[in-house]
């Protein structure tokens, strides 16, 4: 006769918080196994360490096995994994619970139906994306990623007089909901188990293009909106991926690569001074907090930095091999756009691209015109010409 194991979500791991289907599955079970944390719920449960909750199940050679997981069997769970160990053995249902962001919200009195939903227990990455373009995000913290050091990240970054949510110890008697700034309680110690609701009512639009009308310049040169859109479309960023933008000016490329890298990191390399400064003003003033201001002149300031997915490069200071070289030699796959304006720059941006050995090298000639009133008329001003090249790399292994 086969076996049955029953997955249950344990809500927070309260018996108030059970669900009825929880409760009845836990009753009709032969056997319960669970970490020492969840035993709360089911006082016959035999207590194991996560990483023997499957075999233990298995080797009980109960007919029907019950193993509790925390929160919704769905929401950031070992079900999945629990579920591929156990279903060699027999059936496999899962049985839903209450996650912490349900819990939570309803405990603040805010709805979460719009929220961003983000973990980082236990995960390396960072929320400056998700928070630059959500009004809300709600963060699960643990391991390294504490719920201070995440407060602490979002004050560094700018973001500090933000309205933060933290609830530690959800449904246990210890239970703690507090709301502060992000600033405030990034000085609050806080335990692993803790949740966190951000609220960012001026969340930048990530869907919205930047308008070369929506920036501030000065006297800096700015890659004009035109050729910015064809050049980040070529370069097809992805959520999760780590760009540099080198020559970075006033930001007008760093802040649309931001927007599409919406939960990765662009590094924005800039050895000017004003330039400098305009990079800051457009990051606050389009709230791509996701951004990393890197001072100092490419090649030698990209030595320090990530590996990137993609590279953008508006000026080269003379250097275009060498900024090319360091991009593949961290990452042979990545993918590269070059802006060129003059034909020197065009040929040895070439070569270099030929010698390195990038794959789908494209090269395309832009000339934008834009419709200008002149009295009764509409007179079309040419921009200067761009030369955007674009190659792929090749994975040497």
């Amino acid at each position: 006769m086969s076996r049955t194991f029953y997955i249950i979500g344990a809500g927070m791991g309260a018996p108030d918080s059970l669900t009825g289907e929880a409760a009845r599955a836990l009753a009709a079970a032969d056997a319960v196994f669970a970490t020492q944390r969840l035993t709360a719920v089911c006082d016959r449960a035999v207590v194991c360490p996560f990483d023997r909750l499957a075999a233990e199940a298995i080797a009980s050679g109960a007919q029907t096995a019950a193993v509790l997981v925390s929160g919704d069997v769905g929401f950031f769970s070992a079900a999945a994994r629990l579920r591929a160990q156990l279903a060699p053995h027999g059936a496999v249902q899962l049985v839903c619970g209450l996650s912490s962001m349900q819990y939570f919200c309803a405990k603040c009195g805010v709805s979460y139906d719009d929220a961003c939903v983000r973990s980082l227990h236990g995960r390396a990455g960072s929320i400056l994306g998700a928070v630059s373009y959500h009004k809300k995000t709600f963060v699960l913290t643990g391991g390294e990623n504490t719920a201070a050091k995440v407060c602490r990240t979002l004050a560094d970054a700018g973001l500090g007089g933000l309205t933060v949510h933290l609830g530690e110890n959800l449904g246990a008697l210890d239970e703690r909901i507090e709301t502060g700034t992000a600033a405030a309680l990034a000085e609050k110690p806080c335990g692993s188990l803790a949740v966190l609701l951000i609220e960012h009512p001026d969340a930048a639009n990530a869907c919205e293009p930047v308008r070369d009308g929506m920036l501030t310049r000065a006297k800096v040169p700015m890659t004009k909106e035109e050729v910015r859109w064809v050049s980040v479309g070529r370069l097809a960023v992805q959520p999760r991926d780590t760009v540099w933008d080198v020559g970075a000016g006033t930001g007008a490329v760093t802040l649309e690569l931001a927007r599409k890298a919406s939960d990765g990191a662009v590094y924005a390399v800039e050895r000017k001074d004003e330039a400098i400064a305009l990079l800051r003003e457009n990051r606050q003033k389009l709230g791509g907090y996701n951004v990393h201001i890197v001072e100092g002149a490419a090649p030698e300031a990209l030595e320090t930095l990530p590996a990137p997915d993609c590279v953008f490069v508006g000026g080269s200071g003379g250097a275009i091999r060498r900024i090319l070289e360091i991009a593949r030699e961290k990452n042979p796959a990545v993918r590269v756009v070059v802006n060129a304006i003059a034909l020197e720059t065009l040929h040895e941006t070439q070569a270099a691209l030929s010698a390195l050995g990038f794959a789908d090298v494209a090269i395309t000639q832009l000339s934008a015109a834009r419709g200008k009133a002149v009295g009764p008329y509409t007179m079309m001003t040419a921009n200067n010409p761009v030369f955007i090249l674009s190659g792929g790399g090749r994975d040497d292994g």
